[in-house]
């Protein structure tokens, strides 16, 4: 099995969990431990997970919860340039452009691709673990492991 199929697998067995965001200061302490998969962020169990987004948190997570190496970024677009290219298919990576910025965007699996929509399982998705659906408009790219 590749790594990105055990990626997704452990991803979806995620959406069985509480991941949702804890109103005002504090955090999940799921959403802590996603924190520290990725560096540069200081303190995790300081941070408000309301205040930052961690749908790359997540996706280093995961990748590293089975044997894997992300891309340690927190960045959503750092995704772009991990492992290599895919069509799309269950499973891989999908990186989201959101809203009009160059810098910004969304990171999670691919669940479906449809003509119109693509559905991402993701964290930070409606303050949670979830799977919603985007135009396909919005994707940047799709990604899958070497290995």
């Amino acid at each position: 099995m590749k790594l990105i199929e055990k990626a997704y697998a452990f991803a979806r067995k995620q959406l069985e969990l509480n991941w949702k965001e804890v109103p005002g200061k504090g955090s999940n302490p799921l959403i802590i431990e996603a924190y520290k998969s990725v560096d540069g962020l200081g303190n995790p169990e300081m941070i408000d997970d309301s205040e930052v987004p961690w749908c790359s948190c997540f996706a280093n997570y995961c990748v590293q919860q089975v044997g894997g190496k992300g891309t340690r970024s927190a960045w959503a677009r750092s995704w772009l340039s991990w492992g290599k290219k895919s069509d799309g298919k269950v499973g891989d990576i999908v990186v989201l452009r959101r809203g009009t910025s160059a810098s910004t965007g969304h990171v999670g699996f691919l669940v479906e691709k449809g003509t119109l929509y693509v559905k991402v399982l993701a964290g930070n998705q409606s303050n949670n673990v979830t799977i919603q659906s985007f135009p396909r408009i919005m994707v940047l790219g799709y990604r899958t492991s070497n290995v």
